[in-house]
């Protein structure tokens, strides 16, 4: 056995870091409208796939400080 430490030592976290999502940006915009959405749920997909310990997020998670309820309600 190696005395090495490894990526997958039961001493690491695995921490997943994403910045500035800014849910509800151009949220009434057909075409970008589900743009910052779809993102959030591939940085979920991504910290399922790589099993992360937890998700830092860093900045603004939503793009106004009183979010619609619909902005709400898809996050």
């Amino acid at each position: 056995m190696s005395s090495e430490k490894t990526l997958e030592d039961e001493d690491t976290f695995k921490i997943l870091i994403a910045t500035d999502i800014h849910l509800g940006y151009l949220e009434k915009d057909a075409i970008r409208g589900q743009d910052t959405y779809n993102t959030l749920n591939e940085i979920l997909d991504c910290a399922k796939k790589n099993k992360v310990d937890f998700i830092l997020l860093g900045g603004d998670l939503f793009h106004e400080n009183k979010p619609s309820r619909r902005c709400l309600h898809s996050s």
